[in-house]
């Protein structure tokens, strides 16, 4: 994310609690910092940033955590900034009751109404949820019926989702 940033000619720098892949990203000549997200935006000016993007972070905070994220978020970003929140997709069935416990370090599915709902509340001014990584053709029952189409909906639908808001 952050090559592909820098490829487009945006000045990018990231954060992770993960002290190896700190390294190896400072390894290819990325600015990251080794840390705890909020406290790392929590030391930056008000409306210091464009844009703020968290890709599978918000599964693993706590509720009060995440609040304090978003309302972070919200003072460092300037007036029209965004931000990204990638997470898991509870509504896939496979992924709300199964493949999000893969990861033992996932508190809680959020669902994109929370989440919207969550941004709106804290204050950030236009929401949208984009819905991403649908389980391939190759996985769906191959049926056109309207039940077959809802079954593929629900377990093979989109993996994760975005909130996309804007301060």
């Amino acid at each position: 994310w952050l090559e592909l940033l820098g490829e487009n000619g945006l000045v990018a720098s990231g954060v992770d609690l993960n002290a190896l892949f700190v390294e190896q990203c400072r390894s290819h000549g990325f600015e990251v910092f080794h840390g705890d997200a909020v406290a790392r935006l929590a030391a930056l000016p008000d409306g210091a940033l464009g844009a703020v993007s968290g890709f599978h972070i918000a599964e693993h905070l706590a509720f009060d955590t995440l609040v304090g994220l978003l309302d972070e978020v919200l003072r460092v970003l300037r007036p029209g900034g965004v931000l990204i929140l990638e997470t898991p997709n509870p509504e896939n069935l496979l992924v709300g009751a199964l493949n999000f416990y893969d990861d033992p370090t996932h508190r809680s599915p959020l669902t994109p109404r929370a989440l919207d709902f969550l941004a709106c509340q804290r204050g950030y001014s236009a929401t949208e949820i984009l819905r991403l990584n649908p389980y391939p053709p190759s996985f769906h029952v191959a049926d056109s019926s309207p039940l077959a189409e809802r079954f593929n909906g629900l377990f093979y639908g989109p993996q994760d989702y975005a909130l996309i808001a804007v301060k």
